[in-house]
């Protein structure tokens, strides 16, 4: 029994979309913004003031990275396989992007937490340097790889000429 095209097709999409968006998000992850700061006493962390801002640059990275993909994964689409084009897969596409940007952001979350790990904190003495990287909730960056996905395929489906011109209504 041969699988049809259509549905191997939208597995390979899915498939290369996944890795591609976890090892950029492991990338992601370990070009995070931190806040340091020095062990105090009391198990008190302070804050270096020059810390500001590290969940808006994670937030916005987040978000055009995973949008920057999407539109790459949907042209790349576009473009290999003429023979899926259509609305369902502009369906698929974008929820491939829905997924495949919570792989980036939980892989992402892994590799900094992996880098900026403090260990066992029962360990830790007064004056030692820390750093963290807090976490991220895209709240509404949830919705800009698929839409930048869906916005890609589209605008190539509309500006894509017929391969063959159709016959004039009156001759």
């Amino acid at each position: 029994m041969a699988i049809p095209r259509t549905v191997g097709t939208a597995a390979g999409v899915a498939a290369v979309s996944l890795l591609v968006y976890s090892a950029v998000g492991a990338l992601w992850g370990l070009l995070r913004p931190a806040y340091t700061g020095t062990f105090a006493e009391g198990g008190q962390v302070v804050i270096d003031s020059a810390a500001a801002n590290v969940e808006f640059v994670s937030f916005g990275s987040f978000v055009a990275a995973t949008g920057l993909l999407a539109v790459i994964v949907s042209l790349s689409t576009y473009v290999l396989s003429p023979a899926t084009r259509g609305p369902g897969m502009l369906w698929w596409l974008m929820a491939v992007a829905v997924f495949s940007a919570f792989s980036f952001l939980q892989v992402g979350t892994v590799s900094a937490g992996l880098l900026h790990d403090i260990g066992d904190p029962h360990l830790l003495s007064e004056g030692d340097r820390l750093s963290m990287v807090p976490g991220l909730d895209p709240g509404v960056g949830w919705l800009v790889a698929p839409f930048l996905a869906a916005l890609a395929y589209w605008c190539s489906a509309l500006v894509t000429p017929e391969t063959e011109p159709g016959q004039l209504p009156i001759q």
